[in-house]
């Protein structure tokens, strides 16, 4: 990932809005409900159901920090890229974008994942959701 945020506001993919902090709680609090979700799966399901579900909430609790911050994205990577702004680790954004290229082969080239990436996706998201929490206070 070579892109910087300013890219992708550049290029359409991300624009300049109102800030809304009752959409930014509203996809927090779904991203937190679909966190929950992949560790029930853990058990029960697919390791890649597990996975889509850990990367959409980690996706969803930086979509928060945009709205409330003023922005609407139509890239994912848009959203994964924002949080270098924030102070994220770089090494936690780069694995947030390897989960982002997982998710794009299982949804749409009918790919599978390992059940260690699977658990290294909910890890993560724990990481990511309890960081942006922490910033949105």
């Amino acid at each position: 990932m070579v892109k910087e945020f300013e890219f992708f506001l550049h290029k359409g993919e991300v624009k300049k809005q109102q800030p809304d902090k009752n959409l930014s709680k509203a996809t927090f609090k779904d991203s937190l409900e679909r966190l929950e979700l992949a560790k029930y799966l853990l058990q029960k399901s697919k390791p890649k159901y597990i996975l889509e579900n850990a990367y959409e909430a980690m996706r969803e609790a930086a979509d928060s920090l945009l709205y409330s911050e003023g922005f609407k994205s139509f890239s994912h990577e848009a959203s994964i890229v924002y949080l270098l702004k924030k102070g994220f680790n770089e090494q936690d954004v780069m694995e947030f974008d390897r989960f982002r290229k997982i998710r794009n082969g299982i949804k749409y080239y009918g790919r599978d994942c390992d059940e260690s990436d699977a658990k290294l996706a909910i890890q993560l998201a724990e990481k990511i959701i309890d960081k942006v929490k922490r910033i949105l206070k």
